[in-house]
């Protein structure tokens, strides 16, 4: 088990303990609290699990609800617990993508398998292989156009003064839709929310592309979590045809990756 100079040892705590309560195969503790970089107040504890079946809807909510307790002993104020969990055949298959959750979380996090030396013997040599990292791109495309139909029922419904919602609908859009572009062309995106960073990543993955937001970053990574990344006085639906010019970037980001995916 290796753990990095920055992890919560408190997060830690509460990863130890469902991995005693719920005996998987393996447990990892992933995210921000894993690598060191957590913001107090707005980052939640990820844990992922592996075991040959995942518990159902009910049980998975009360062991949620066991770990948010220890989680507000150990910290003395409410820490959002999300528990991940994966069947063993879901784990093989998933592993060795770039961006699927077990994937990520293998790469940065701290992982706590049940028997140390058979999991080192058979998961140590691991290489990448984005063979199936097509299920990435298809969840990313799927999330985002289902946000992109959010946007338009509140911008259809006249609920234009509902801000707040426009811009999380919106924000939410654009970055999944730009995560399943670089899916779809096998690279890694970043972990960030900061949608000015993933038009670099774009950019990267597709150079052909040459994609820009329309309107400027900024005003969308306001609507992120519970902080503003910069402090902005303008609100997106402030912006003439700000309808227009999101709907114009998301569609066009996503008829791009449906292209990759034709060709590949």
């Amino acid at each position: 088990m290796t753990i990095t100079a920055g992890c919560d040892p408190r997060a830690l705590r509460v990863a130890q303990e469902l991995h005693q309560s719920e005996q998987p195969e393996v447990t990892v503790l992933f995210g921000s609290r894993a690598r060191g970089d957590y913001v107090e107040g707005r980052s939640d504890i990820d844990v992922l699990l592996i075991r040959d079946s995942v518990p159902d809807g009910k049980q998975e909510n009360l062991i949620k609800e066991d770990a948010e307790k220890l989680a507000r002993s150990l910290y003395g104020w409410p820490v959002p617990v999300q528990t991940v969990w994966c069947t063993r055949d879901e784990f093989d298959q998933m592993r060795r993508t770039v961006n699927h959750v077990v994937a990520r979380a293998l790469q940065d996090g701290v992982i706590m398998p049940r028997d140390p030396e058979d999991y080192n013997s058979r998961y140590g040599q691991d290489e990448p292989d984005i063979s199936n990292e097509w299920t990435v791109t298809s969840e990313r495309l799927r999330h985002a156009e289902q946000h992109l139909d959010v946007f338009n029922l509140l911008i259809n419904s006249g609920r234009a003064l509902m801000d707040d919602m426009i811009g999380q609908q919106a924000h939410q859009a654009l970055e999944h839709a730009m995560k399943a572009l670089i899916s779809a062309h096998g690279r890694q995106y970043k972990t960030t929310h900061n949608l000015d960073e993933l038009v670099g990543d774009v950019r990267r993955a597709d150079p052909g592309f040459r994609f820009r937001l329309t309107i400027e970053g900024r005003i969308y990574n306001q609507y992120v979590g519970r902080e503003e990344y910069w402090p902005t006085k303008t609100r997106l639906t402030e912006i003439p045809n700000y309808e227009e010019a999101t709907k114009a970037d998301i569609q066009r980001l996503l008829e791009r990756v449906k292209e990759v995916q034709e060709v590949d």
